[in-house]
């Protein structure tokens, strides 16, 4: 049976700057409940980093064609436990789970291990026990070189808190040996609990001094202790050599407000001083000592405008990684793109620069918009939320330093002309830190996608704007009714774990697996709206809303003399007008708008009576 769990809130920042990891990772996130316990630092990279290099690999496998002589032995578990089973559908996932155990996104798919604790396990006090071995691994042709175990797996832990008792906690451990009787043993996901997981992780283990003298017989071992968890999934195990000296920059984040929340465009009222940071690893040999980086940041002229070093006495063994955080003294004000660059170096010396530089440059500084996702890779739709049928929301977490209004919600719609006509929604949640989620407002009027809407990213204007409070945390999503034929949404940029949000069906606050963003921004500022709005119905509309080529104007006015309509931009700014002379009953003005850019304008009807206004979004 699964566990049903519902993920409330979002983990905020807490821990020391400071915090080294036991063994070494090529892709990094951590979570509140400390994922390299004790004292480790929470943090939220930005984006996946890779330390792979051209590495010479001297042994490989990826269960593509089975076992290949791997051995399978279960000691201890209930009838229905398989071990470390070959598989290519990952866990069992229950209907109606509020928690779903994702496949191992594998670059080699056809197939991979996996332990699925509990895949008919009832109960967390049947204890279970099993050892993957693999056969005898000939290793002389890397004589001379130092090597290590590495592969990628996807762990989730049930909940380290709730079951204690003995047999219940999960143990994963890794092992070498030269004779197959006597291990080097490894613990690995020490507390890592089940959020915040990245899928696939590496993980990377320098194996040299353990099979020194006896290359051509060395052997792998895997094991898994538990009860009733969720379990372990693992593919491309590699022998690989790797350098002496190796210090690696393996993840990059900046900005880093008090939420924790990594976004790619900020309005320049809610800017705030840059706080940036590394995770640094020694994936060589040796150890790193007075491990450290440089810092540039450019504004959009490419002028240098902050930079420094951010110095530490950190020494780093072989896997160990730290994180290194600053604060610049350094707060944006010119609209733009800013970029970053970190540098890492130390006093060993470094065998390999190319994973010692890393450069950002997916902050922009804007008038109006709030975003975290950015063009990085190819936009991927929203599907399986996590695998639920039906309704469904998804969106991004906000801060704010000062108050500020909502105005307007931008999406992107997927390029699937499936989806034409189909009923939209949006709905904005606020967290005031005492009493969980709340529903703060929504739209009252479904929006239904037209031909032009998709492919593109439409704006939905949030009528009279709402006002948000800095004390509070945000969650602005926009939803779908039913289960579509093509996914609805995209994402694309990858940021942080649990910082991608949304309600599913039951319903009950989700979050993603993976770390790409949600296409769903939004438009703030109280000030952006420069006349003053009455959006009453009055005596005119407008439509279509949004408009692409043409913005109809119908009135309905009894002998109004020296009738115009004015288009004012989001400033208020006049940027066509147009004469209508008198009108006595109803009549249709139809205005060109395919040459003005997309965003919210607002139509203003001037008669001797007065004005009216009304808002539309131009696509």
């Amino acid at each position: 049976m699964k566990k049903i769990y519902t993920l409330v809130g979002c983990a905020l920042i807490t821990g020391s700057a400071l915090a080294q990891a036991p063994y070494q990772y090529a892709t990094s996130a951590f979570t509140q409940q400390g994922k390299y316990a004790p004292g480790s630092i929470t943090v939220l990279p930005m984006r996946t980093e890779t330390s792979n290099q051209d590495r010479t690999v001297f042994y490989s496998e990826d269960f593509d064609g089975g076992y290949n002589g791997w051995d399978n032995d279960i000691l201890a578990g209930p009838g229905v436990f398989q071990g470390f089973e070959l598989t290519n559908i990952g866990h069992v996932n229950s209907p109606g789970n509020t928690f779903i155990i994702p496949d191992l996104m594998t670059s080699t798919p056809t197939q991979w291990i996996m332990v699925d604790s509990d895949g008919g396990n009832t109960s967390y006090s049947n204890a279970e026990n099993a050892i993957l071995t693999s056969q005898r691994i000939d290793l002389t042709s890397a004589a001379g070189e130092f090597v290590a175990l590495q592969f990628d797996q996807f762990f989730a832990e049930w909940d380290i808190n709730i079951y204690t008792s003995a047999g219940s906690e999960d143990h994963c451990y890794i092992s070498v040996s030269t004779d197959s009787v006597n291990w080097t043993v490894k613990e690995i996901n020490e507390g890592v609990g089940r959020e915040a997981r990245p899928n696939p992780e590496q993980v990377s283990w320098d194996i040299t001094d353990y099979i020194s003298g006896n290359l051509d017989s060395v052997w792998i071992r895997f094991e898994w202790e538990g009860a009733w968890n969720y379990g372990w999934q693992i593919d491309n195990i590699e022998i690989v050599d790797i350098f002496e000296f190796d210090l690696a920059i393996i993840d990059t984040y900046r900005w880093y407000n008090a939420n924790g929340l990594m976004f790619s465009q900020v309005p320049a009222a809610q800017a705030e001083e840059f706080q940036i940071g590394t995770i640094l690893r020694n994936v060589g040999h040796e150890d790193q000592v007075n491990v450290e980086f440089d810092w540039e940041i450019k504004d959009p002229s490419n002028a240098v405008v902050s930079n420094g070093t951010a110095t530490s006495t950190i020494t780093l063994a072989n896997g160990e990684q730290d994180t290194l955080l600053i604060n610049t003294g350094f707060t944006p004000t010119d609209l733009g793109t800013y970029t970053i660059t970190w540098t890492a170096s130390s006093t060993s010396g470094d065998d390999n620069a190319t994973n010692d530089v890393y450069v950002d440059n997916y902050f922009e500084l804007t008038d109006f918009t709030y975003a975290m996702d950015y063009a990085e890779g190819s936009p991927v739709g929203i599907t399986d939320w996590p695998t639920f049928t039906g309704t469904a929301e998804f969106g991004n977490l906000y801060s704010f330093v000062v108050a500020d209004e909502i105005s307007a919600i931008q999406v992107k719609i997927a390029n699937n002309a499936s989806n034409i006509g189909t009923p939209i929604y949006w709905t904005i949640y606020y967290n005031d830190g005492t009493n969980g989620w709340l529903y703060l407002t929504g739209s009252t009027i479904d929006y239904e996608l037209t031909a032009s809407d998709i492919g593109q990213i439409i704006t939905i204007p949030v009528p009279g704007g709402e006002t948000v409070d800095p004390a509070n945390l945000y969650l602005v999503v926009v939803g779908q009714y039913d289960t579509p034929t093509d996914p609805i949404f995209e994402r694309q940029g990858s940021i942080g774990f649990d910082y991608i949000q949304g309600y599913n069906s039951d319903p009950a606050l989700m979050a993603f697996f993976d770390r790409l963003a949600p296409i769903v921004r939004i438009r703030v500022n109280a000030d952006e709206v420069g006349v003053t709005e009455l959006e009453t119905a009055g005596s005119f509309s407008v439509y279509p809303n949004p408009a692409n080529e043409m913005v109809n104007v119908n009135l309905s006015l009894v002998d109004a003399q020296n009738t115009s309509i004015n288009i004012l931009d989001i400033t208020g700014k006049v940027v066509k007008t147009v004469f209508v002379g008198e009108v006595n009953g109803d009549r249709t003005v139809s205005i060109p708008v395919s040459e003005l850019t997309s965003g919210i304008y607002f139509v203003e009807l001037v008669t001797p009576e007065g004005k009216q206004v009304q808002k539309f979004v131009k696509k």
